[in-house]
Order: C-alpha cells, then sequence, then structure tokens
C-alpha cells in the first residue's frame, strides 16, 4: 500500500510538471507570439542592359533560361538565345513510324509538327527554324518567340564543337529570312545533336538543336543595328547566387549558360567578328538571294554600270526584242560583287516600250 500511494505520487508529480510546462509555453505564446518565417527572397537570374523601351521575354530556368529580346520600334532587330531547341526527325521513315504507331495503338507521341531535318547539320537545321518555333511544344513554352519564317542560309563557318558528344557538329551561318513580310538579315550560332538510341522503334530517332544564338536585323541594316544588339548581350551576366543555385541542380552532362563559366559574350563575338570580315562574294550571294526571296531580278547597262530592279520575268520579254524599249543594250549582271552591291534603280520606271 505505500509502495503504491509513493508511485501515485510521483505521477501527481510528473503530470503537474507537465502542465506546469504548457501552462508556461501557452503563456509565453500569448504574450510573444513567433513571427511568421520570412519567405526566402530568390536569387535575381540575371541583370543585362539593354535600352530602355526594348522588349525581353523570357522562360525556363537554369540549364532552360530561354531569352528574347527585341526592339519594338523595328521588330527585325532581335537577339535571341535557346539553350535548347527541338526535338526533330532526323529521318522521314522515323516519322512515319511514329505515325504508323500513333494510328495502331491510339496513343499520341506528340510529335505530329515535328520537321524532318535530313541530313541533320548546322545549315540544313537553319532552314527548318521557322517550322521548330510554329511547333506547340515551343508555343507554349515561349508564346512570345522569334518570327522567323522563311530562312535562307548564305553562309556557314564551322566552329569548334560547343558539345563532345557523338556526332554532334556546331556552326555559325549567316542567314537571310523573311518576317512579317519583310526581308531580314542576320547570324546565328548552333550545335546539332543526333540521337543515338532507339532508332526505327516508336518515340526514337529524334535529333536536337543545342545553345542557339541569333542576331538579326532588316536586310541591309544589320551592320548599323549590330552594335546595339551586341552592347546588350554582352552585358548579360547571371547573378551569383543563382549561379551557385544552378551548379547545384543541373544535371552535369546538359548544356547550359554556365557551361565553363560563360556567358553570351564569347559567341557574339565570334559572331561579330565573322561579320566584320565576311567576302565580297558572300555579299553578291546574299543580293541575289535576296532578289529570289522578293520575286526582282536585275540587268545592268554596260556602257554606264547602271544596274536596275524589274519584276521578276521581265528579262524575258526584254531580252528577246531589246529595241522596242526606250533603253536597249540592257545585260543580265555577271557574278561581278561591284555590281551586285550597287543599289539598283527603279527598272520599271526608267525602261519602257516605245
Amino acid at each position: 500500500m505505500h509502495k503504491n500511494k509513493k508511485n501515485l505520487q510521483r505521477l501527481f508529480l510528473f503530470c503537474c510538471i507537465a502542465l506546469s510546462m504548457t501552462a508556461f509555453t501557452i503563456v509565453a505564446d500569448a504574450k510573444a507570439p513567433p513571427k511568421p518565417a520570412k519567405p526566402a527572397t530568390p536569387p535575381v537570374p540575371f541583370t543585362w542592359e539593354k535600352p530602355a523601351d526594348w522588349v525581353l521575354s523570357q522562360a525556363g530556368d537554369c540549364d532552360m533560361l530561354t531569352l528574347f529580346l527585341r526592339n519594338p520600334a523595328e521588330p527585325l532587330q532581335q537577339l535571341f538565345f535557346f539553350p535548347r531547341f527541338g526535338p526533330i526527325y532526323m529521318t522521314h521513315e522515323q516519322k512515319s513510324i511514329d505515325l504508323q504507331y500513333e494510328a495502331f495503338s491510339g496513343q499520341s507521341l506528340n510529335r505530329v509538327d515535328m520537321p524532318v531535318v535530313q541530313p541533320l547539320n548546322p545549315e540544313n537545321f537553319a532552314r527548318f527554324l521557322p517550322q521548330v518555333l510554329q511547333m506547340k511544344v515551343m508555343r507554349d513554352f515561349l508564346p512570345e518567340r522569334p518570327g522567323l519564317r522563311v530562312v535562307e542560309p548564305i553562309a556557314t563557318y564551322p566552329q569548334k564543337k560547343a558539345l563532345e558528344y557523338l556526332d554532334t557538329q556546331t556552326a555559325i551561318i549567316r542567314i537571310l529570312f523573311v518576317q512579317n513580310n519583310r526581308l531580314g538579315e542576320g547570324l546565328i550560332a548552333i550545335t546539332t545533336v543526333p540521337s543515338p538510341e532507339f532508332r526505327n522503334t516508336p518515340g526514337g530517332g529524334i535529333g536536337m538543336g543545342y545553345m542557339l544564338y541569333g542576331l538579326t536585323a532588316p536586310k541591309g541594316e544589320l551592320t548599323a543595328k549590330l552594335p546595339a544588339l551586341l552592347a546588350a548581350g554582352r552585358s548579360f551576366k547571371l547573378g551569383v547566387e543563382y549561379d551557385k543555385k544552378c551548379r547545384k541542380e543541373r544535371a552535369e552532362d546538359l548544356p547550359t549558360l554556365l557551361q565553363e563559366n560563360q556567358s553570351l559574350k564569347p559567341v557574339l563575338d565570334a559572331m561579330a567578328s565573322i561579320w566584320e570580315k565576311r567576302l565580297p562574294t558572300e555579299d553578291m550571294l546574299a543580293e541575289k538571294k535576296a532578289d529570289s526571296l522578293r520575286s526582282v531580278e536585275r540587268l545592268y547597262l554596260p556602257t554606264s554600270g547602271d544596274v536596275y530592279e524589274f519584276p521578276l520575268g521581265f528579262s524575258v520579254d526584254y531580252l528577246a526584242q531589246p529595241d522596242r524599249y526606250n533603253l536597249p543594250g540592257l545585260k543580265p549582271l555577271p557574278d561581278d560583287p561591284a555590281l551586285w552591291l550597287k543599289i539598283p534603280l527603279n527598272g520599271s520606271k526608267a525602261v519602257t516600250l516605245k
């Protein structure tokens, strides 16, 4: 009995101590409620010195940080960067396999709008930029994106591989393009990466573009518009804390802005150098392709060296009967850059039937 009484006293004492501690906690809480923890301030992803009226669109994070800078007053003046661009099919056979699988299984691979880039190399990929930009996955990822439509490569400059994957190729490409029914010119840099796995099976045989950079302007204005684009691009810097966050979280085998601790600047510098050192023969080729895209043609007068521009097809009638016109003696332009780089005169006004 005495032993049970002692145990009961101990239990009572324990309960009193516990209640006292609880009471103290309640009183303390009532007097000084804990302050809610401040939400952590997310690290600043990057800084970028750009003209105040220019518009920046961005999407993704770290390895997928995608940037699109443009001048609203001149929409063809653009700078863009896509860490990953695609995917695309590498063969028509692979696309057929996927379409057959979808029809048979009733399951969608969500690839019906992926273009076929065959062979997969930087120059050929450049031609398919408009189709990739219109893919649903791209529209959802970056609704405000470059509006390039028709793209024609002018010259290709192979570069050191940006990625050491099998069969990758890296190049800077001079292009002409159409956007909003206007003709533009620019430089892009891209690395193409084929997929070695699962070819000729449903869901396989795809390729990707990586590290896509672009600088563009209206045709004939890239030299004048380039300094502002380069200044903005070269000023791009990742935030220190954001850099640390991405290095900690990113997959080590994926290309990223952070690769080798570099920013946009090295590739933009290489693009600027290529533009400054471009050859007159490349400018001549650009003029020829521009005429084709605009559906015009040129003739010149050998005695004066004057160059005239006409609607496509005019030369057929003119060269068959030049004496019917007030200015006979016009000839097709030879492959002479000096002639092709002259600003052409309005042939429709200057050359008429007698």
